[in-house]
């Protein structure tokens, strides 16, 4: 289905599918089944930050966790960290996306999504990341 969508609509459907890509399934896959069951939207912006954070997987994990200094990866709850994993790939790879938007909509999910705390841990990760990006700028 190709829509017009929202920023905020676009993040919330790739993660979504990425949420669910933790259980075995193929992004295809969970598109034919949520557009059926749920009503799940999607575009190309969609499919662009799903592929994108599953082709950089490994490297945004080890972004996050050289920010996170709290909770090693492997404590970092799931939802959490797809909803960090969109939010710094969004940072490193799609320039026309400005880097405090990423955070905020990073936090968005997290107030829907996960547990009220972890807004404040997430967004403490990304403003981490955020710096060295401002730094490695200058």
């Amino acid at each position: 289905m190709e829509d017009r969508l929202t920023r905020r609509e676009v993040r919330e459907g790739a993660f979504i599918i990425l949420y669910q890509t933790l259980f075995g399934a193929a992004p295809a896959e969970i598109c034919e089944a949520n557009e059926e069951a749920f009503g799940l939207v999607k575009n190309e912006e969609t499919d662009e930050i799903v592929n994108g954070v599953l082709a950089h997987s490994e490297e945004l994990e080890q972004i996050i966790a050289k920010y996170s200094t709290t909770r090693s990866v492997s404590r970092i709850a799931k939802v959490n960290m797809v909803i960090m994993k969109i939010a710094v790939y969004e940072m490193k790879y799609c320039e026309r996306i400005p880097n405090a938007a990423a955070i905020n909509e990073a936090i968005e999910l997290a107030k829907k999504y996960a547990y009220k705390p972890d807004s404040g841990f997430i967004n403490g990760v990304l403003n981490a990341y955020l710096g060295e990006l401002d730094a490695a700028e200058k």
